[in-house]
C-alpha cells in the first residue's frame, strides 16, 4: 500500500469514527438489548488490505489486536486484562426512566448515562418527647412515698385483725358454750346448804336455766324431787340481743356473815345474790351487808 493509500485509509477510519459519535443515542424505540454496527466493519470488508494493516511506526506493543472489531477487541481473550463492559441506561422520556443490565455484546465506545440516584425519601416529622420542668431531685421526690402512708396502711390492717380477731372470740366462746350448757344454756351443781336435812352424802341439787333471758334456778332439797322450790330470778335486758345465750353459773357462799352458805348467780360480768335463811333462799336488798 502506498503513502497516499495509507493516508486516505487513515482519513477514512477518522471520518467513521467521528460519525459513530455523532450518531444518536438509542430512543424509547430501540428495541432493548440491540446493538448498533459498528463502520469500521462496513469500511473492513470493502478494503482488501483492512485484514494487512500497516506498521506503526514505534515499537511499543499493541494488547489489542486492530483487526477486531470494538465488541470483539472488549472480550477479545488476547488482551492480558479482560475488559468488562460499563452498564449504562438508554436515555429515555423523563415519564419512564430504564435502567439496562451489562451486557457482552454493549461495547465500551458507547455513550452510557449512568444510572439516576434513588430518590431520598422524604424526612418521616417525628414528635419530639416531652420534656418536664422539673429538675432532678423534684422529679424524685414526687416518686418518693410518704411516711405516713405506711402508718396509715398499717393502722388498717391492725383494724382489720383487731376486728377479725374479735369476731373469732366471740363466735368460737359461743360455741364452747353450747358444748358445755346447751342451748337454752343450762347449769347444774350439787351443795350442802342446810336444807331439808340435806348432808355430804345427800346434797341437795340445783338447776340454773336462761329461759329466753328469764334466770330460774330450781333447788331439790337433799336431792328429793318432791321437795323442789323454784326461784325467779332476774329478766336479763340490754342493746345485746344474745342475752339468752349468757350461761347463768351457781356458787355457794356466806357473803353477811351469818355462817349459813348464800347462793351467788354469775350472770356474765353480773352478780345477783340470794340470801340463805335456813329454809330458803331470798333476793338481797339494801339493809344485807355483803362483802363478795
Amino acid at each position: 500500500m502506498s503513502g497516499e493509500e495509507r493516508q486516505q485509509y487513515t482519513a477514512a477510519r477518522r471520518s467513521a469514527r467521528l460519525r459513530r459519535d455523532d450518531m444518536p443515542l438509542p430512543t424509547t424505540q430501540t428495541r432493548r438489548g440491540y446493538v448498533p454496527p459498528d463502520p469500521l466493519d462496513y469500511l473492513a470488508e470493502d478494503d482488501p488490505d483492512a485484514s494487512r494493516p500497516p506498521r506503526p511506526g514505534s515499537s511499543a506493543i499493541r494488547l489489542n489486536d486492530p483487526r477486531l472489531t470494538g465488541t470483539q477487541r472488549a472480550i477479545s481473550p488476547q488482551s492480558t486484562t479482560r475488559q468488562m463492559p460499563v452498564p449504562y441506561t438508554y436515555r429515555r422520556s423523563a415519564q419512564q426512566p430504564v435502567t439496562t443490565t451489562a451486557s457482552p455484546a454493549i461495547t465500551g465506545r458507547m455513550r452510557a448515562t449512568p444510572a439516576p440516584a434513588p430518590a431520598a425519601a422524604p424526612p418521616v416529622a417525628t414528635k419530639a418527647p416531652y420534656k418536664s420542668g422539673l429538675s432532678g431531685r423534684e422529679k424524685e421526690s414526687g416518686r418518693r412515698i410518704h411516711w405516713l402512708l405506711f402508718i396509715g396502711v398499717g393502722m388498717l390492717v391492725m383494724l382489720a385483725l383487731w376486728v377479725l380477731t374479735s369476731w373469732l372470740i366471740s363466735w368460737g366462746t359461743q360455741r364452747l358454750d353450747d358444748i358445755r350448757y346447751g342451748n337454752p344454756r343450762t347449769y347444774q351443781t350439787d351443795a350442802v346448804v342446810g336444807h331439808g336435812g340435806d348432808s355430804p352424802q345427800h346434797p341437795s341439787h340445783f338447776i340454773a336455766i336462761n329461759l329466753h333471758g328469764h334466770i330460774i334456778v330450781v333447788e331439790l332439797m337433799a336431792g328429793d324431787p318432791a321437795k323442789a322450790i323454784t326461784y325467779g330470778g332476774p329478766y336479763l335486758y340490754g342493746t345485746n340481743s344474745n342475752v339468752d345465750q349468757i350461761p347463768p353459773i351457781l356458787e355457794f357462799k356466806d357473803v353477811n356473815g351469818d355462817g349459813k352458805p348464800d347462793m351467788i348467780i354469775h350472770l356474765g360480768d353480773q352478780n345477783i345474790v340470794f340470801i340463805n335463811t335456813g329454809t330458803k333462799f331470798r333476793p338481797s336488798d339494801a339493809n344485807d351487808k355483803i362483802h363478795l
